[in-house]
């Protein structure tokens, strides 16, 4: 079975591991941090943290930045079920949009229909790693925070700058599906000194980032080493060094992973075209440079079911990212989202990696025109 999601780990990946395992400190520390430095580097931001998942993020920056009891968030009803969950845990209402017909994107037009007095927030998903019009929606939000969903988007750039550092914050993904893999893992970016400060703190069960350790505090001559204060009541959504030893070595590849995606993405689009019976993607906005996460058709005549089944049988994975959230029952939302539903009956992901071969690409364009040749 050609698999639709894979990652890319090697001896490099190995050797790394085995560096943390005998240095015999495994959890959060040296590595860590470095994966921090390296990582913000590499996209230009100010401030980041690593945490153990980007659905642990998209809880602390949602709490960070004040989302509480009844505050509304706007999120496109196209995307991951850990931005709507983290909302209502936190006591907030999520408010879902529709999305543009070809891109997948959250309509500004949305935004203008569905804010009230309580909106506080939108949460933003470039789409299959294609970037937003980030302008458009930062005209229509005006006050309301803007939280950038990079799960999709490592690497994806809008006018020369790095998805995820756009709006007020942004989180990434690097669970065992994504370009960049630590296994499980995310990252946080923010740009405000003060929501850092308590970010580090959210992340590690509330304790004061200003503290030191209790071995430190031995060294001060404290007499009582083991004593605790909290600035925050929290959770523990700490990062790893292995998770981050994987990642530091990942990030050295990342360009490379994109680059293959973006020739498997060309060959696609010159190859299907050709197909009448469905509609390719849009190329990414201009100005823009997408991470081509995800590779997505729309099929016309009711078919879309008929080919997916046709293409598991023949062994090649493929599926629909992601489900309408507004459809599942336990968010109870009475609105009906034409554009998003009409997606969900015409839109397929095939696979789209850096590990896929030359003879894994042919047999899935084959056998996608084989499907229709035969109709």
């Amino acid at each position: 079975m050609i698999s639709i999601f894979t990652n890319t780990l090697d001896n490099e990946e190995i050797n790394a591991i085995k560096e943390v395992l005998e240095s015999r400190w495994i959890g959060f520390g040296p590595k860590t941090k470095e994966f921090e430095n390296k990582f913000a580097e590499k996209i230009n931001a100010e401030y980041c943290l690593m945490v153990n998942s980007a659905s642990a993020a998209t809880y602390l920056v949602l709490k960070t930045l004040g989302i509480g009891k009844e505050d509304e968030v706007i999120i496109p009803t196209i995307n991951f079920i850990a931005c709507p969950n983290s909302v209502i845990e936190l006591g907030g209402k999520p408010v879902f949009a529709d999305v543009d017909l070809n891109t997948f994107n959250l309509l500004p037009q949305e935004i203008e229909r569905l804010r009230t007095d309580k909106t506080k927030a939108i949460i933003l998903l470039h789409y299959g790693g294609h970037p937003i019009d980030y302008d458009s929606i930062k005209e229509v939000s005006k006050d309301i925070l803007i939280i950038e969903d990079s799960a999709n988007s490592i690497l994806s750039k809008y006018k020369g700058k790095s998805c995820g550092t756009l709006g007020d914050a942004g989180f990434f993904s690097f669970d065992a599906m994504k370009t960049l893999s630590t296994g499980d893992g995310g990252a946080i970016v923010i740009k405000n000194e003060f929501y850092y400060e308590k970010l580090q703190s959210l992340r590690f069960l509330g304790l004061s980032t200003k503290k030191t350790s209790g071995f430190d505090s031995f060294k001060e001559k404290n007499n009582q080493w083991w004593e605790i204060e909290l600035d925050n009541i929290s959770n523990r959504f700490l990062m790893n060094d292995i998770n981050a030893a994987i990642g530091i070595e990942q990030l050295k590849k990342i360009d490379y992973f994109i680059e293959k995606r973006k020739s498997i993405w060309n060959i696609y689009q010159n190859e299907l075209k050709e197909v009448e019976q469905i509609q390719l993607p849009p190329e990414p906005l201009a100005d823009t440079q997408s991470s081509y996460y995800l590779y997505w058709i729309k099929v016309k005549n009711n078919l879309r079911d008929k080919l997916a089944k046709y293409l598991v049988e023949n062994g090649i994975y493929v599926t629909f990212r992601y489900y309408p959230l507004h459809l599942i029952k336990i968010y109870n939302y009475k609105e009906r989202l034409p554009n998003s539903e009409s997606i969900l009956d015409e839109a397929l992901n095939i696979p789209l990696h850096q590990n896929l071969s030359e003879s894994d690409i042919d047999k899935i364009i084959t056998t996608i025109k084989k499907f229709f040749k035969q109709i």
